[in-house]
């Protein structure tokens, strides 16, 4: 009996590795060396022995087992945390990536709007300078033009059967030197040579009586042309008369 219990098992080292670290008591230790220096017992109390220490190894190698169960179930949540954190990172470095290439993108774009632009520009800058300038010059034609006014009042014009040979404008009756003249502009309308023309003129009172009679001619008289003609008598008219007397 006594050899049987020399050839037991070595005890446990005092730590025994599990979750963190599973400390084994010393006494134990103490204990084998204790019963294996006492003197032999019957054999009833070895085996009671034995089964003491057979149930202490038990409960020892139960802790160790969960204590390595519970380890491995926290070494395999951290492995699958860090896998997601690593899945996470690699999704990020992507979408990263992505948003880089977009902005490269993006830039890339607005440096070909902006070399456009310029090129734009310059074709503009020698459209402009290519352009041909038309300058119109202008010239200036003076016509003289004579302006005719109404003939003065109490003063007639008549023109009955010549309508449309002569035209006669702005006759105003003047006074100077005791003399009373009718003068004004007649005008060769007829598109021919008037060889003879001869106006005859009447001067009137403040009642219409006739106060004197008085002519005036003209030779070789052109189309167009315009005749300022006088006709005058030495008398104090208010009033006067104009008649186209003759024309050949």
């Amino acid at each position: 009996m006594r050899q049987t219990l020399d050839l037991l098992p070595r005890s446990p080292d005092p730590m025994i590795p599990g979750m963190g670290l599973l400390m084994v008591s010393k006494d134990l230790r103490a204990l084998e060396q204790v019963e294996a220096a006492a003197p032999v017992r019957k054999p009833g109390r070895v085996r009671r022995a034995l089964r003491s220490r057979s149930f202490a190894w038990a409960v020892a190698l139960l802790v160790a087992v969960s204590a390595a169960g519970v380890a491995a179930v926290a070494i395999t949540g951290a492995r699958d945390e860090a896998d997601r954190l690593q899945s996470e990172l690699a999704a990020l470095e992507a979408a990263g990536s992505e948003a880089g290439g977009m902005l490269a993108a993006a830039e890339a774009a607005n440096a070909d709007l902006r070399a456009t632009v310029a090129r734009l520009e310059a074709r503009i800058a020698k459209l402009e300078e290519a352009k041909v300038r038309t300058v119109v010059e202008t010239e200036t034609v003076t016509e003289t033009v004579t302006e005719y006014v109404p003939n003065g009042r109490r003063i007639a014009v008549e023109v009955t059967g010549f309508e449309g040979l002569v035209e006669v404008y702005d006759v105003r009756l003047t006074h100077s030197y005791g003399y009373s003249d009718l003068i004004g502009i007649a005008e060769n309308t007829s598109g021919e040579v008037i060889s003879y023309a001869q106006l005859g003129c009447s001067f009137l009172d403040a009642k219409g009586g006739l106060l004197a009679s008085g002519m005036d001619n003209k030779q070789d008289w052109r189309p167009g042309q315009s005749w300022g003609f006088v006709c005058s008598a030495d008398v104090n008219a208010t009033g006067g008369i104009l008649r186209v007397d003759e024309m050949s």
